[in-house]
């Protein structure tokens, strides 16, 4: 027993190599990233290692361990190491960013933080808040360290900017590389999106906002000034309102770090007061142009969401997720006003002896006994066909452009394949029902009403049902 809760909860030798291979490659990299675009005896500009870091323990808790700890802490020595700082700056350097990618974890623990459900956008501003945090406390760390350390590239004499610059930092790193990771779509999402755009056209609505975010941002590379940041935030919105979650979290990074890099470069080229002027300034602006997309488009997917789950629950009948009679209506009226139908026809099904069973087993086995009928008959009928239950033990299929031979062979396939099911219920009950059903068929364009042919089928429903039940009528 405990070997297997140890098993649980410790990872094995395999796991924790796992993790300290893939962390220290990862890490390593993307300080490289950090390292080489920092500008001489300044800050790294961007630093994606630590949200990198923080994101991949949050989206792979398995990494989580002291392997993947190990391989982190390697990545960040080695790769200081070798371009130029000393052990000490690199040993200070080191602990800073694990206190920005540890306190964040500790207070999302503590806090039971469901970082997961990005669709209530308010997940993403307590997750930043949480960052904030840790940023601070990294920033004050730094500051108390590294500005003692003798050659170091921050300076005692200017702490408060040193400490103002590291973190609004690295608060714009994990503002612009968190989401990309916490939002990259799993593989079954992935698969959708690329069917999707290799199957479905192009619209001009997908495009415009894409073509005013790429106007806005060349706007900011060619009227500079503190005013740039605000170019794309009106692009930003439209992409919010238009895109997915992650097309969004990719584009806002890209927007920060293009917008960024104008910003810093014109006040670097001017002077070094001036960038350390304006850079703590520019670095909170992007924190707010980076926020407001991302919570935007969470917000607005929710709202989606919900209301075409309230569009679903108005459509469909709630115990067998068929259709309801009124939406079955609306939606067969349209079908076969559409001039590449040229036949219809209506199966009006009904379980046999319904009554007595609700008697006999209860409401609730009945409720169970319904589901399952619907279920069978759904893998029966054909993807366009529409399946409907129009009350109790009543239900319709419509099917377009079948011969009435095709038609009393669905009829064949569905009566058969209930008469032949036995549905286990729960408690180990069994049961097998049998059903009657009515066939109406005819030629479009209708010579009455939709509602005159739905009568002939249950005309002939009635009439298997006082033939003796189990049987399949055409209506005449």
């Amino acid at each position: 027993m405990q070997k297997q809760i140890r098993h649980l909860f410790i990872p094995s030798f395999k796991q924790q190599s796992y993790a300290f291979m893939l962390l220290a490659i990862v890490i390593f990299s993307c300080c490289l990233i950090g390292i080489f675009t920092r500008p001489i005896t300044f800050l790294a500009l961007l630093w994606p290692a630590n949200p990198m870091l923080l994101g991949l323990f949050l989206r792979f808790p398995k990494l989580n361990n002291i392997g993947g700890w190990l391989g982190a802490i390697t990545a960040y020595v080695i790769a200081d190491l070798i371009t130029g700082n000393s052990f000490e700056v690199t040993l200070y350097l080191t602990l800073s960013n694990l206190i920005s990618v540890s306190v964040p974890l500790i207070l999302i623990y503590l806090t039971k933080l469901d970082y997961r459900n990005y669709n209530q956008g308010f997940s993403f501003l307590y997750l930043f808040a949480i960052c904030v945090a840790g940023c601070m406390l990294s920033a004050i760390f730094a500051v108390q360290s590294i500005t003692h350390v003798p050659n170091s590239f921050m300076s005692s004499d200017r702490i408060w900017t040193e400490f103002g610059m590291w973190w609004t930092g690295e608060i714009v790193n994990f503002i612009t590389f968190l989401p990309l990771i916490l939002t990259f779509p799993k593989k079954d999402e992935r698969q959708k999106w690329i069917f999707e755009l290799f199957t479905q056209p192009l619209k001009t609505s997908d495009i415009l906002p894409f073509i005013a975010i790429i106007v806005s941002v060349a706007f900011t590379h060619i009227f500079f000034g503190p005013g740039a940041l605000l170019y794309p935030l009106a692009a930003l919105v439209w992409a919010a309102l238009s895109y997915r979650l992650f097309s969004v979290a990719l584009i806002n990074s890209i927007v920060c770090m293009v917008t960024y890099h104008s910003l810093t470069y014109f006040y670097l080229s001017s002077s070094s007061d001036a960038f350390l002027s304006t850079t703590i300034s520019i670095r909170i602006g992007l924190c707010m142009l980076g926020i407001a997309p991302l919570v935007l488009c969470a917000i607005s997917q929710n709202r989606q969401k919900l209301f075409h789950q309230v569009l679903d629950y108005a459509n469909h009948d709630s115990l067998t997720n068929t259709l309801n009679r009124r939406y079955f209506l609306e939606q067969s009226q349209l079908l076969i006003q559409q001039p590449q139908h040229k036949t219809i026809s209506v199966l009006m099904i009904d379980l046999d002896h319904f009554k007595q069973m609700n008697d006999k087993y209860g409401h609730h086995v009945g409720d169970l006994v319904l589901q399952q009928f619907a279920r069978i008959v759904k893998q029966k009928i054909g993807p366009h066909d529409l399946f409907s239950r129009v009350g109790g033990e009543e239900f319709t299929v419509l099917t377009l452009n079948a011969s009435l031979t095709q038609t009393f062979e669905l009829a064949e396939r569905i009566h058969q394949a209930i008469e032949t099911a036995t549905l286990n219920i729960e408690d180990h009950l069994q049961i097998k029902i049998t059903i009657s059903i009515g066939i109406a068929h005819q030629t479009l364009p209708l010579s009455g009403t939709l509602q005159q042919m739905i009568v002939r089928a249950d005309q002939a429903l009635y009439s298997a049902k006082a033939q003796g039940r189990n049987q399949i009528i055409l209506s005449t």
